[in-house]
């Protein structure tokens, strides 16, 4: 570039320089994108596990229940 002008060379180093601020500035934006992408599955699949884990304790309080029921039985009929 040593031939060109000096104001084309600033010129080229101007254009260059917004061209290299609009990369940024798009990498940036979808490092943000992904971003809330994430925290929004985050917070989804923190309440469904919630969700699930909830249903799981009933089931196991029931299960303990019908235990308890079935062992009261074999001792009320003396099948221990």
């Amino acid at each position: 570039m040593a031939h060109l002008p000096k104001f084309q060379h600033t010129n080229d180093l101007t254009i260059q320089d917004w061209k290299d601020r609009e990369f940024v500035e798009s990498i940036s934006m979808n490092i943000l994108k992904v971003t809330e992408f994430l925290n929004k599955f985050e917070k989804s699949t923190r309440y469904r596990l919630a969700k699930i884990a909830e249903k799981l304790n009933n089931l196991e309080r029931r299960m303990d229940s019908i235990e308890a029921t079935l062992q009261t039985a074999d001792i009320l009929d003396g099948n221990n």
